[in-house]
């Protein structure tokens, strides 16, 4: 029995994605504001602080408006993009284990939800958590207590690129959240049209013996020998032919003529 495919989606129009299209677009827009006057920093530095995350952002609201409905998986280059984006800034971080975490979180993003969209992981709620604990622990942990640092207070580009990522985090969680199931049912095999099972040829019948003949007969009667037959029946006499006149016979002497003592 083949295995069930299935298939994810998101519907356009829908709470999720407008809401996750109205954060990555803010994260745009907090990005640029935080990042104000990047046209006079160095080119590689634009590029990876600025153009790579907005360029990301802007693919990725693009594909799931038009795509998310038919081809959700088409928003998984712009997540890798990224990805890509906060690897490169987590080898700014001071501290080498948050630098090391922050890696390791980043590739299991990268992994996960390209495993969903492409149906390898056959379940979205992995991609809920993975996305919702990072934007508790930024806002409850890390927000929380560089504002209370009152020594050293946040400034606001900082604030600003601290706000993007809040929203990139937040879209991708809504994102997770209007993903959609479709399962489709294994074809079944038709059935072959059985064919009626070859009757075997009719055998001819064999006519009902007769009754065995008793095993000894009465000899039937004997005719009798025409000796028999003769001898019952009445002898009837042959016509005789007549006889011829014999010529006299001469006279013979008497010594000769016959008697009949």
């Amino acid at each position: 029995m083949g295995r069930q495919r299935i298939k994810f989606y998101t519907e356009k129009g829908s709470f999720w994605v407008e809401g996750a299209s109205i954060l990555m677009g803010l994260a745009i827009v907090f990005r640029l504001i935080g990042c104000w006057g990047f046209w006079g920093w160095e080119m590689q530095e634009a590029l990876w602080k600025v153009a790579l995350p907005v360029g990301a952002g802007l693919l990725f609201i693009l594909l799931l408006v038009l795509l998310g409905k038919h081809a959700l998986w088409t928003t998984s280059l712009p997540v890798l993009l990224g990805v890509a984006f906060f690897i490169i800034k987590a080898f700014t971080f001071e501290s080498k284990i948050q630098t090391v975490l922050c890696v390791l979180l980043y590739v299991l993003v990268a992994i996960l939800y390209v495993g969903t969209v492409f149906t390898l992981i056959r379940t979205k709620w992995l991609l809920v958590p993975l996305f919702g604990l990072p934007f508790l622990y930024h806002v409850f942990v890390e927000d929380l207590r560089a504002m209370q640092d009152m020594a050293n207070p946040p400034s606001f580009p900082a604030g600003m690129q601290e706000m993007s990522v809040l929203c990139i985090m937040l879209a991708l969680f809504f994102t997770a959240c209007g993903m959609k199931k479709l399962v489709k049912e294994p074809k079944k095999p038709k059935k072959a049209v059985e064919e009626p099972a070859a009757q075997p040829a009719a055998q001819p019948v064999e006519p009902v013996a007769a009754e065995s003949a008793p095993a000894a007969e009465e000899p039937a009667p004997e005719l009798a020998a025409p000796e028999a037959e003769a001898e019952s029946a009445p002898a009837f006499a042959a016509p005789e032919a007549p006889e011829s006149p014999e010529p006299e016979a001469p006279e013979t002497p008497a010594d000769e003529k016959e008697t009949d003592a």
